[in-house]
């Protein structure tokens, strides 16, 4: 019998397994592959898509499946393939989001598929973190990719108004069809209604080859919060938000 074999580990990236630095210390990467090759199953619970996770993946070892977009897909990284995924109801956020175009001229609003990522504000107002990591994206207007299938969408402005445009969403009818939340105090997620990480944690743990398995979850900010809930034991770094702190088992 191998020492970690009844647990699954999972974590968020950013603020909790990398640093400010967006870097995964050498140290955690060992220690996580002594659990893996001691029977452990480790994955990752990210807002990242599948290509923008890829540069934190060298000499980490993945060996359950990864929560992607905060929870709108499942993701296999051994298999290079999805498992599960979560869409939004694009046509019912196109008003939503002309709207907070309009209003706020400075935000970058960023829509994501399971094949892209697209800019549809202005390019000079860009998100700074997506031209400094050098995420692939691609400009375009709204009415050209609401027909495309949706993951998710951030809006990236600053706290305050994206406060405002939160406030909104029963103007245009949208509480009952998606998701919000902040994955920091610039970003405003929505995604589809029942999407979360700690829902799509609930989905891998059905999958047989992890059901009873003790689940360890770590976290730093408030859409990890459902995510640790759900784990058997939710560990928050010092570092994270005071919401997540007062949850968190460790």
């Amino acid at each position: 019998m191998k020492s970690y074999q009844d647990f699954i580990l999972i974590s968020d990236i950013d603020g909790t397994l990398a640093n400010d630095e967006h870097f995964i210390s050498l140290k955690n990467k060992e220690a996580i592959r002594h659990f893996v090759v001691h029977g452990g199953h480790f994955a990752v619970a990210t807002g990242r898509t599948q290509s923008n996770v890829v540069s934190y993946m060298d000499g980490l070892v993945v060996n359950a499946p990864c929560i992607l977009y905060n929870g709108g897909a499942l993701y296999s990284w051994e298999k290079k393939r999805f498992l599960v995924t979560k869409h939004l109801e694009s046509n019912k956020l196109a008003d939503f989001l002309k709207h907070c175009m309009g209003t706020f001229p400075r935000m970058c609003i960023q829509v994501y598929t399971q094949e892209q990522m697209y800019v549809i504000t202005d390019p000079a107002h860009v998100d700074e973190h997506i031209i400094r990591e050098k995420q692939e994206f691609t400009y375009a207007a709204l009415d050209e990719i609401v027909e495309k299938t949706w993951i998710k969408v951030i809006l990236c402005d600053s706290h305050e108004n994206l406060l405002v445009c939160r406030e909104l969403l029963p103007d245009f009818h949208l509480e009952d069809s998606t998701n919000n939340f902040f994955s920091a105090v610039m970003y405003l997620e929505l995604v589809e209604k029942n999407v979360s990480k700690g829902n799509m944690l609930g989905e891998l743990i059905k999958m047989s080859e992890f059901r009873n398995k003790t689940v360890i979850a770590a976290g730093d900010f408030q859409n990890d919060i459902e995510m640790l809930k759900v784990a058997d034991c939710g560990v928050a770094p010092a570092n994270a938000h005071k919401d997540v702190r007062q949850i968190a088992d460790i």
